[in-house]
């Protein structure tokens, strides 16, 4: 019998095919993370080459976003008819054409649509490559890909300003998409060559769920505008209550749409499985408290502190350089020894960090202050390599590619929840305070503490999930959440 703790193709992939399948697979995910992020420094030079009003501009990111968040469960089902591996190439390829799209937009609405599409690209290997590195390895070497997995993409998260920045200054704003090209024309072939392209053979009539694909996707792009909008404190009028409408219609829609389809899109039994939602739910919150940390942290640093941009790149650097380094070695420890007490560990860690950074905020000690940051990535480095392999095995094997889906489904929401969260806090305190500007240094201090221990009381959340998390067999799991 089969679970989701075991891979059934590790065993037989050899050391030099898995390694090449692991560096198309993380070049891959680097490279649509990177993008991601890497747009958000040439945004007001974009603004300025189209002569155009920053708040069309800013659809080239949340465009890019929508499209990856909400169509990433949609080609993770797929992924049952298609096969995991012929959709992530397929997506890499669309990701690179739409690259050469954006770099030749002549007009903002052209590059916002070719973002979109590359979204759509990005959503086809983000939403399974977490699928495909873990079957790449046995049960003892999961942890460690996870763990590789999750280095990589906080190194794309860190890097990508400072890419940016150098591409900018070297060849223009078209010049971060033309990058991306030679990458993608080198993994398609080097994957087609190295991965499983073939068809899956089904047992059974594949029949897609594509009213329940329509309903997800209007649900999860009218709820991620809606919280675009409050972060941009914009709360009330009638835009914002049609989109909140259409939001509730949309999830009451695909609620009823699921549980009468015969093979649904996201079979709720899934959600009924505490050994993949409980470590699902955790990772969120987690994720949700690390952008509440990463939107508030550069105001801090530069108004309070008086950092540069360089600075508070170098900050995040050191962030990134622990996760990189520590997250394979956690993974490691994890695969000699799984068990949910890292998960716990780094939650509290990370939890001890963020109240230590609230109570040193207004100290004017900075080495107190980066040892803070320190403990919380410490923390994460803890966290990250167990949890992401303790969702892949709460289902079976069947369910893996759902599995992979969610996940970053889930990663993605908390991400755009996260950045809504501290925008909130911040207009908040500075409606209180009277102000206006948003560079005064005791109202930064202020939201930036409020915003630690917001992120410290999410990490906690994550605890009581894990904590409380009832012991599932591999037998009961089967049983319930059998392949559609």
């Amino acid at each position: 019998m089969k679970t989701g703790i075991h891979s059934p193709h590790a065993p037989t992939t050899s050391n030099a095919a898995r390694n090449i399948v692991m560096v198309v697979a993380l070049l891959g995910m680097y490279m649509t993370v990177l993008d991601s992020v890497v747009i958000t420094i040439a945004l007001p030079t974009i603004t300025a080459a189209f002569h155009a009003d920053i708040a069309l501009s800013q659809w080239t990111i949340t465009g890019y976003l929508v499209a990856m968040t909400a169509s990433m469960l949609v080609f993770a089902r797929m992924a049952a008819y298609f096969g995991k591996n012929r959709i992530f190439l397929a997506g890499i390829g669309l990701f690179t054409i739409a690259s050469l799209g954006c770099a030749l937009a002549p007009t903002l609405p052209v590059l916002i649509g070719m973002r979109i599409l590359q979204g759509l690209g990005a959503a086809m290997a983000a939403a399974l490559v977490m699928v495909i590195v873990f079957e790449l390895y046995p049960a003892d070497g999961q942890g460690k890909a996870m763990g590789i997995l999750g280095g990589t993409i906080a190194l794309a998260s860190v890097t990508g300003p400072c890419v940016g920045g150098v591409l900018l200054d070297l060849a223009g704003w078209p010049a971060i998409f033309l990058i991306n090209i030679p990458i993608g024309i080198l993994l398609v072939p080097l994957g087609i060559q190295s991965m499983d392209v073939k068809k899956p053979v089904l047992t059974h009539r594949f029949v897609m769920d594509w009213t329940g694909a329509a309903t997800f996707t209007v649900m999860v792009t009218s709820f991620m505008v809606f919280l675009s909008l409050i972060a941009g404190d914009t709360v009330d009028g009638i835009p914002v209550a049609m989109i909140g409408v259409t939001c509730c219609a949309s999830i009451i829609a695909f609620i009823r749409t699921e549980r009468r389809h015969p093979q649904p899109l996201l079979n709720f039994a899934i959600l009924g499985r505490q050994a993949f939602t409980r470590p699902l739910f955790a990772m969120v919150a987690f994720f949700c408290a690390l952008f509440v940390v990463e939107v508030s942290l550069p105001f801090y640093l530069e108004d309070v502190w008086g950092f540069s941009a360089m600075q508070v790149g170098q900050v995040f650097m050191l962030i990134a350089g622990i996760l990189t380094v520590g997250s394979p070695l956690v993974g490691r420890l994890y695969d000699r020894n799984p068990r949910s007490h890292y998960t716990i560990a780094g939650l509290g860690v990370a939890a001890t960090g963020l109240v230590a950074f609230a109570l040193f905020a207004d100290s004017m000690n900075l080495p107190l202050i980066l040892g803070a940051l320190v403990v919380f990535t410490l923390g994460f480095t803890l966290f990250q390599s167990p949890v992401n392999t303790e969702i892949m095995r709460g289902l079976p094997v069947q369910q893996a590619a759902i599995a992979s889906g969610l996940s970053n489904t889930g990663r993605h929401f908390a991400m755009t929840a996260g950045t809504s969260i501290a925008a909130l806090i911040f207009s908040i305190h500075l409606h209180v305070a009277g102000g206006t500007g948003g560079t005064d240094a005791a109202q930064i201090t202020g939201s930036t503490t409020t915003a630690m221990l917001t992120a410290a009381v999410l990490c906690l959340v994550g605890i009581v999930l894990r904590v409380s998390e009832p012991k599932n067999t591999p037998d009961d799991l089967t049983e319930t959440c059998t392949a559609d």
